[in-house]
C-alpha cells in the first residue's frame, strides 16, 4: 500500500476513535461534570471556594504537588475530578479511572463491609486527622497510598480546616 493512502487511513481512523470516544462522553456518563455555569452563585465558605476554585478567600491559590492529566488540564481543584455534587465520576483522558465520591456519608460512614469495586478503597472511615492526610499526603485511613491521580495539596491550617468543614456538610 502506498505511504501516503497508508497515512491518511491511519488518520481518518484515528480522528474517528476519537470522535467516538469524546462524542460519546455524555451518552457513556464518562467526565465529571465541572461546568462553571453550573457552580454556586455565591461560595457560602472559604472550604467551598477551596473546593470550586482552587483558591481561597484571600485569594491565594492553594498549590498541588502531582494530580492526574485530568485534574492539570482542568485548572485543577477538588470538583475538577469529583464533580458539583461531590459524587466523583470516570476522569478523561483515562476513562477507566473512576474518582470517589467526596459526600460526608462517603468519608464519614463506616466503611465496613465495603469493598474496593465499590471505590472507596476498602479503607476504615475517615476523620479529620484522616483526611487531612488524604488531602496533603495522598494515604487513606489505614495510612495506604490513594491512586497517583490525587494531588496532594499544600495549605495553611486554616484552609485545611475549612474545606474538611466543607466536605462535612450536606451536598447543595
Amino acid at each position: 500500500m502506498n505511504p501516503n493512502k497508508t497515512r491518511t487511513v491511519l488518520g481518518g481512523i484515528s480522528l474517528i476513535v476519537v470522535v467516538a470516544i469524546f462524542g460519546g462522553v455524555p451518552l457513556l456518563g464518562f467526565g465529571v461534570s465541572a461546568d462553571r455555569e453550573d457552580w454556586p452563585d455565591q461560595f457560602q465558605s472559604n472550604g467551598e471556594r477551596i473546593y470550586f476554585t482552587g483558591i481561597n478567600s484571600s485569594g491565594v491559590s492553594i498549590s498541588a504537588n502531582g494530580g492526574g492529566m485530568h485534574m492539570q488540564m482542568h485548572n485543577g481543584s477538588c470538583v475538577t475530578c469529583h464533580g458539583i455534587d461531590r459524587q466523583g465520576g470516570r476522569l478523561m483522558p483515562r476513562f477507566w479511572k473512576i474518582a470517589p465520591p467526596l459526600t460526608p456519608s462517603a468519608l464519614f460512614d463506616s466503611h465496613n463491609g465495603i469493598s474496593e469495586e465499590d471505590n472507596h478503597g476498602g479503607h476504615e472511615k475517615y476523620d479529620d486527622a484522616t483526611l487531612l492526610q488524604a488531602i496533603t499526603k495522598g494515604v487513606d485511613p489505614d495510612g495506604d497510598p490513594l491512586d497517583q491521580g490525587m494531588p496532594r495539596w499544600s495549605m495553611d491550617a486554616k484552609d485545611i480546616s475549612d474545606i474538611i468543614e466543607f466536605l462535612k456538610s450536606p451536598v447543595r
